[in-house]
């Protein structure tokens, strides 16, 4: 069929085109952010230490909310560890009023005894952020009817519809509310408004007749957002979570120029992924400065019952290579801080992962490397993690934890029983309860030394329950 010929040679000649077009782009890409955006470690003298502003750990009150007491009880051990900033996810623990008290779980924090809370934060030197959902992840509103008619998807309660002036009247008395009550404490210097994970951005007809894309609307309402803040606070910064931004090309941020805004990059992988490099480069131009956001709890299973200590622990690691080698580069960009997040639940509706007192363990062990690399104690080679886990994270460790001896090795296996902390006894149930499952799911597909030693565990797992452990556990929740 000669005639095709020439349509197939055309046709062949723009894919060829089209793929040189995106290996070169590729290509292009890597170079720059190894040559401009990248400084190996290795002979880097003019970065001795990673320069962190703040350390702040996340405390998501979602689903299995602390008492305050106990929250306040681990103050001292997070200002130890160098903690300086709590990132609180209230959702519908806050003492909302008037037409939002809907809003408030039953078991949602008194005013006097949030106060208290916080004020002994702040007497201690923690700076708050509180955290207020404005456009994804906002079921605990929407599934109320008296507010449903605001859902972006009628049949989905996540995302908000930022085109009414109604979704702009109540996301305003929420960040009212929640601001007024933190400045009676103390000057509010950060707020976050979330805005990650909006699912159904640019579904209804209001949104879709503004012929934006959806950077554009969230951008649009994200200004809306800054300025309700500064209405009310003029001094106060606006955090914003990155993954909504991540789909924006290089060549289009200095399109998105969002002042009095700071954007936190989150990644809980162990190691994170390589457009990051491209990522640090577009925030760089669009925001004032970047935070980094690592996990310590609730990043490796919607029904996690402990932290995977070693996926946590190279979650940290990697970030904070990562931070060590753009060191030099702060005429770029500035890395304000890191926020140490701890998920509850993935959304409102998701079972709970691990708990808080569960975490402790996970939470320490990443918070002393912090304080590693910011006293300038760095991997300066992964041959040497073994001796540098060994040298400087196992011996605190034992030492924060009250272990009679060494941790063997907590990468592997913690072995809360040797510790004497808090919340030992609950950690060792909940190991328990996790070789329990272990036993009856993947027995079945073990191999015989697999399944020798599954049945070894198992009958630690017949032992009693430690009562202690179920006295701690009415202790820390509500």
């Amino acid at each position: 069929m000669p005639f095709r010929t020439p349509k197939l040679k055309s046709v062949r000649v723009r894919f060829i085109i089209i793929m040189s077009f995106l290996v070169v782009y590729v290509l292009a890409t890597y170079i720059i952010a190894e040559k401009y955006f990248f400084i190996k470690r290795k002979g880097n003298t003019s970065a001795p230490k990673v320069e962190l502003e703040y350390v702040v750990v996340h405390l998501d009150l979602k689903g299995a909310p602390p008492k305050l007491s106990y929250l306040q009880s681990l103050l001292p051990m997070m200002k130890k560890h160098g903690v300086n900033g709590l990132l609180i996810e209230y959702e519908d623990m806050f003492p909302y009023e008037g037409t939002l008290g809907m809003l408030r779980g039953l078991n949602s924090y008194k005013k006097k005894e949030l106060h208290a809370y916080l004020t002994a934060a702040v007497s201690l030197g923690f700076e708050i952020i509180p955290l207020v959902q404005t456009f994804g992840h906002m079921e605990f509103v929407l599934k109320y009817q008296e507010f449903g008619f605001l859902r972006e998807a009628l049949k989905f309660p996540d995302s908000i519809c930022p085109s009414t002036l109604e979704s702009q009247h109540l996301v305003e008395d929420m960040i009212a509310q929640v601001i007024l009550f933190h400045e009676a404490i103390a000057p509010l210097k950060y707020i976050h408004v979330g805005c990650n994970e909006v699912y159904h951005i640019n579904k209804c007809d209001l949104c879709r007749r503004r012929n934006a894309t959806d950077e554009e609307l969230l951008t649009e309402h994200v200004k809306f957002l800054i300025e309700t803040v500064h209405i009310l606070s003029p001094d106060t910064t606006v955090l914003i979570w990155d993954d909504m931004y991540r789909g924006v090309k290089p060549m289009d941020c200095s399109n998105i120029i969002l002042t009095e805004t700071e954007v936190v990059h989150w990644d809980y992988t162990a190691k994170p992924h390589v457009d990051v490099h491209i990522n640090m480069y577009k925030y760089g131009r669009m925001f004032d400065n970047i935070w980094i956001a690592t996990a310590f709890k609730g990043a490796d299973g919607r029904e996690r019952i402990l932290p995977d200590l070693n996926m946590r622990f190279y979650n940290h690691l990697h970030w904070l290579n990562f931070i060590f080698d753009y060191g030099t580069l702060k005429k770029l960009f500035k890395i304000k801080g890191i926020i140490l997040t701890g998920w509850s639940r993935y959304d409102h509706y998701a079972p709970l992962c691990e708990i808080l007192p569960a975490s402790i363990p996970s939470l320490i062990i990443n918070l002393i490397l912090i304080q590693k690399y910011t006293s300038g104690i760095v991997v300066k080679n992964m041959n040497d993690l073994d001796v540098f886990i060994d040298k400087h994270i196992e011996n605190n460790l034992d030492s924060s934890l009250l272990c009679q001896k060494h941790s063997e090795r907590f990468l592997n296996k913690f072995d809360s029983e040797t510790c004497h902390y808090e919340e030992s006894d609950l950690y060792t149930t909940l190991q328990l309860l996790s070789n329990a499952y272990k036993y009856f799911v993947i027995k079945k597909n073990a191999s015989n030394d697999e399944k020798s030693r599954i049945e070894y565990e198992y009958e630690n797992i017949k032992r009693i329950v430690p009562i202690s452990a179920l006295k701690e556990f009415n202790n820390v929740h509500n």
